[in-house]
């Protein structure tokens, strides 16, 4: 189950020494989820998505309207955001390349799907 799989991911990143192992079983979790991510960054690839985050909320988007962004809905989508969370702390304490490319995502999802607990 997620639950039982949340659980795991957070004893594994918890441990310190099991960051690699938490990685590579939280994006399976999260490719289960439908957000897929390379299996090594890549810089040209976070560039990418570093403008194309830039570009999507400083265009049509302003701090107001993303504040006032609507709830999430989607289960799959909050159940992904929630891992992601978990992952994009794992990349902050191994300083992974990892880190921008997820905090990117999880801004595109908050923008596609509305905002969620793990949005701010």
């Amino acid at each position: 189950t997620l639950r039982a799989a949340r659980v795991k991911l957070a004893y594994l990143r918890m441990t310190g020494n099991c960051l690699a192992e938490a990685f590579a079983y939280g994006f399976q979790v999260v490719e289960q989820l439908g957000e897929t991510f390379p299996a090594t960054p890549d810089n040209g690839i976070i560039v990418q998505e570093m403008l194309g985050t830039k570009q999507l909320v400083t265009g049509p988007l302003n701090e107001s309207k993303l504040r006032n962004l609507p709830e999430m809905t989607d289960c799959t989508k909050m159940e992904a955001m929630t891992f992601l969370e978990e992952i994009l702390i794992c990349s902050y304490q191994s300083q992974s390349l990892y880190f921008p490319q997820i905090a990117c995502r999880m801004v595109r999802i908050s923008v596609q799907y509305g905002r969620a607990k793990t949005s701010c």
